[in-house]
């Protein structure tokens, strides 16, 4: 994943040409890169929070059941909810990082650089959950942040096929290690109005938090460098990215603040750490009798399979000594 940097030969040569004298560069790059997540984009970004709570139901009252009925007051029901808050189809995010780079011609260059790339997505909406026996006009504002990060290191080398006094083009060849995979969502539930005045105002917060080791990449590119002086040269760059196989999110830990009195069951949370350990996602049409039984629930979560490849395009500050 890398890439791109690249920074340039050395400093320019008497005549218009490179000199033959072995550089050294240092480069700053900002860029984008997109990334193949279907999973993410189209499974997990899309999964429910879903589950069952006690209910208490008032005849004619506020706190009357989801399906209305007038029953005996202090008559309590079990009642399934659903809450939907899907994230966008997010797929490109910023990249930034640094490179240095060794020129023994003024046609080669062989680079080492570091670079992290985030990518956010956020959602809002205002629905209805139930909390201490009230649905109904429980209204609260649910907001929903998903993030995945990585951080890289690269090698490679590059090859400078057109070479002119203030301007070059080249090509480059590359091998990233990605680490640090995170992924990271956050759902909270701020209460703005209830039958229950104590609980306007209240917040309720889901925090979920994934990783996995490493993944190696390659990289092809083109770009090209126009010199402001012989020390200082603007640059870009354009890179597809193929990653060697898919990867999976694994050591899963999740937290949450509801309380034993909130008499809510979390019964169909939108992701779940599966029987081997990986990270897995709801499928958005399941529903509150899929998720009845614990022992058939995992049935309706599908592991998240993901990888990174896609295009990368930076801009880079080279400066030569």
């Amino acid at each position: 994943m890398t890439a791109c940097l690249l920074a340039s030969g050395g400093a320019l040569a008497k005549g218009g040409t490179f000199g033959d004298e072995t550089r050294w560069s240092f480069s700053l790059l900002l860029g984008a890169q997109s990334s193949k997540t279907d999973d993410l984009n189209k499974g997990l970004y899309q999964s429910p929070f879903m589950g069952e709570a006690i209910i208490l139901v008032r005849e004619g009252g506020a706190g009357a059941g989801v399906d209305g009925e007038d029953v005996d007051q202090n008559e309590t029901a079990e009642e399934p909810f659903r809450f939907d808050n899907p994230l966008p189809d997010e797929q490109a995010a910023a990249l930034a990082g640094f490179e240095f780079s060794w020129h023994p011609n003024d046609r080669h260059a062989f680079f080492f650089g570091i670079n992290s790339w985030e990518r956010t997505a956020i959602n809002e909406v205002t629905g209805n959950l139930p909390l201490q026996q009230f649905f109904i006009n429980n209204v609260v504002e649910g907001r929903r942040k998903g993030t995945l990060s990585f951080t890289e290191y690269q090698l490679g080398w590059r090859y400078s096929f057109v070479r002119r006094p203030k301007f070059r083009f080249f090509s480059s060849l590359s091998i990233h290690e990605v680490f640090d995979i995170d992924y990271q969502e956050r759902w909270v539930f701020l209460f703005a109005d209830s039958p229950i005045e104590d609980l306007i105002g209240v917040r309720r917060d889901i925090f979920m938090e994934a990783q996995t080791a490493a993944l190696f990449m390659g990289g092809i590119g083109l770009g090209g460098e126009w010199f402001v002086r012989d020390w200082l040269s603007l640059g870009f760059e354009g890179k597809y990215l193929i990653s060697e196989s898919e990867f999976t999110l694994r050591d899963v830990r999740e937290r949450n603040d509801f309380i034993s009195g909130d008499q809510v069951t979390r019964s169909g949370m939108p992701f779940r750490r599966m029987s081997d350990g990986r990270l897995g996602y709801l499928v958005k049409d399941a529903t509150a009798e899929d998720l009845e039984d614990p022992d058939t629930r995992e049935a309706f979560y599908r592991p998240i399979k993901l990888n990174l490849d896609g295009w990368r395009l930076l801009f880079r500050v080279n400066l030569y000594y």
